[in-house]
């Protein structure tokens, strides 16, 4: 196999795993799809890598949402967002933050913007769904319409985890971020990697790891 097809492959998985139900985060492209111009809730999960951050910033200030929440205690992607944040924002000490606290403090500090709700308990997607819920009942809040936001990786996974508990609950997708992979002679490589991209192995046991 061509390195040319293997990233033709790449891509196609990545495409599966990490999907965007709506064109954009803005009023506008939400209304395309929901026919409303906001949702009641936003969730960003810190197993996204740095640009999840600035995505949600963005989404924040279009108003695409009533409510934000990041969620992400301390897991296998911690430390390497850790190091991204404070590569991104040297001011910004990270030891020992969860990740939502990463995620929260970076976007204040890039964007003078504070998240209304940080969960810091779970470590995994399982923990991520049920601790979302956990919180969002003990602030008398019932979203009947979310937004999803994760690593593009493990977006899919995400879903189907709140669809468990939320069957009734409109659920959109929207994937931190879209990679493409090319070939360069016998290498791969991003096309335009977003800001905190995994290394490509990295990228590809993740994407791998979703096949089961």
């Amino acid at each position: 196999m061509t390195a040319k097809e293997t990233a033709a492959y790449i891509n196609t998985l990545a495409a599966f795993c990490g999907p965007r139900d709506l064109p954009g985060l803005t009023p506008q492209a939400i209304a395309t799809v929901t026919g409303n111009p906001q949702v009641d809730l936003l969730v960003l999960f810190g197993g996204s890598i740095l640009c999840g951050g600035d995505v949600l910033a963005q989404a924040m200030r279009s108003g695409a949402a009533k409510h934000y929440m990041v969620v992400g205690g301390a897991g296998h992607t911690t430390e390497s967002l850790r190091r991204t944040v404070h590569e991104a924002c040297p001011d910004i000490m990270t030891e020992g933050l969860t990740e939502a606290q990463l995620f929260s403090r970076y976007i204040a500090h890039k964007y003078g913007l504070q998240v209304e709700l940080l969960e810091q308990k779970s470590t995994n997607c399982g923990n991520n769904v049920t601790f979302c819920l956990d919180l969002l009942r003990q602030k008398g809040l019932a979203p009947q319409s979310i937004i999803l936001m994760q690593d593009a990786t493990m977006q899919r996974r995400m879903e189907a985890g709140f669809r468990k508990y939320l069957p009734h609950t409109t659920l959109l997708n929207f994937a931190a971020y879209q990679v493409e992979v090319c070939a360069h002679g016998n290498e791969l490589v991003y096309k335009t990697p977003p800001a905190g991209m995994w290394s490509i192995q990295h990228y590809l046991t993740l994407l791998l790891g979703e096949l089961s």
